[in-house]
């Protein structure tokens, strides 16, 4: 693993962290190829739970808009997609429970990771959204598990219309599973770790399969690469990455 993930094992739990503060965790290609493997490294030490988390005052702000920036061509594109689709899979696909815990705001995929765990504990004072369009681009991942979890109107509010949400709505529209003070989100990720490991590892991975399967449709992998990459055929993307790095408001094409 990389200088910017870390894992480690305590008390047959693993915590996969997200270590780039200066950064607000912005997630490079690497990084989320080291989460991917902290999941399936978890699955195979036999750990109980594993615990998803970030270092600094955010959890996680998305992608380095850098990482965006660089991508050009078709190669490029299926590079990307590849490697997130492939982080998330490996979150929903690893048999450990997997819980999030947001020790601040997550923003495009950091809130996305969120939403691919199985529980999620996240401070009162954080916020949450997908600001993708705002640069040109789309949160595939985020988009279509929105719209099954909440609905498509609320989805849209948020992936669409910028909507932020704090932890209690979260919670509220059924995304997280608790809305705690920041001073009692250790405590309340170690309930539901305790509660995870009083139950049958057997049975929670079949549970976990059975409700990750209710939120999937075949076909759909296909369908976001091919979302990104019309996108990335245009200039929204590029122009949308630029403007966010030189710190100005995009020009979009009509």
């Amino acid at each position: 693993m990389g200088n910017n993930v870390h894992y480690d094992i305590t008390d047959g739990v693993a915590t996969v962290r997200l270590d780039r503060p200066d950064k607000l965790n912005a997630l490079t290609l690497p990084m989320w190829e080291d989460v991917a493997e902290g999941m399936r490294r978890a699955e195979r030490d036999g750990v109980r739970a594993a615990v998803l988390t970030g270092t600094g005052e955010a959890f996680c702000t998305g992608d380095d808009i850098g990482t965006l920036d660089a991508v050009d061509g078709p190669r490029d594109v299926r590079a990307l997609t590849d490697t997130v689709l492939g982080c998330f899979g490996a979150i929903e696909d690893t048999a450990v429970p997997v819980v999030g815990k947001a020790n601040g705001s997550a923003y495009g995929g950091g809130f996305e990771l969120l939403l691919a765990c199985d529980l999620t504990v996240a401070p009162t004072g954080a916020t949450f959204a997908l600001p993708e369009a705002k640069i040109g681009a789309y949160p595939f991942y985020g988009a279509k598990r929105l719209a099954r979890m909440v609905g498509r109107q609320r989805a849209a509010d948020v992936a669409m219309a910028g909507r932020e949400l704090s932890a209690s709505e979260a919670v509220d529209w059924g995304l997280f599973a608790r809305a705690v003070s920041d001073d009692e989100v250790d405590d309340a990720v170690g309930d539901v770790v305790a509660g995870l490991k009083r139950a049958s590892p057997a049975s929670l991975e079949v549970t976990k399969s059975y409700l990750n399967a209710s939120l999937e449709f075949a076909g759909e992998d296909d369908a976001m690469r091919a979302g990104l990459g019309y996108l990335f055929a245009g200039d929204d993307a590029r122009e949308g990455a630029r403007a966010f790095v030189e710190n100005r408001e995009p020009d979009f094409a009509e």
